[in-house]
């Protein structure tokens, strides 16, 4: 299980790095593949320096994957997936293009396998007994 969740915070970094990339180094080129809306470089160049942030925090994250830092990796890809989707599919101020659909689908799948890998991990948890829980058994049965 944690192979498989330090494969998928690589492949959401790998995402996140190549849109961070472009925005920040080609803000002018990259940015007709985003966006409808005028051209500001400023904020398309501190969206693309936020994705390489997010970036760092999953490659931290697949190195050493605790449960905090997996979820809140996991809650940031929320909230960016489904933001490109209210602007793809609902306000149209996003382009409907292979990019767009195709990176919205792969930080939307990351982001499902994490939740649902972290939540098999916490139900496994829950019910391995705990050493403090078989010797309660134990000296009940004593009794």
């Amino acid at each position: 299980m944690k192979a498989q969740i330090q494969v998928t915070l690589l492949v959401a970094a790998a995402l996140y790095m190549g849109w961070g990339l472009t925005l920040v180094l080609a803000p002018g080129t990259v940015h007709p593949l985003l966006s409808l809306g005028p051209y500001d470089s400023v904020t398309t160049t501190m969206f693309g320096a936020a994705l390489l942030g997010m970036m760092a925090t999953f490659v931290i994250a697949a190195y050493d994957p605790e449960k905090e830092i997996v979820r809140a990796s996991a809650v940031g890809m929320a909230f960016v997936g489904l933001t490109a989707a209210y602007l793809v599919f609902i306000a149209k101020s996003m382009p409907l293009s292979l990019y767009t659909v195709g990176s919205l689908a792969i930080d939307l799948v990351c982001c499902g396998v994490l939740f649902l890998s972290e939540a098999r991990l916490d139900f496994a948890a829950k019910r391995r007994p705990t050493a403090r829980g078989r010797g309660k058994k134990r000296m009940a049965l004593a009794r």
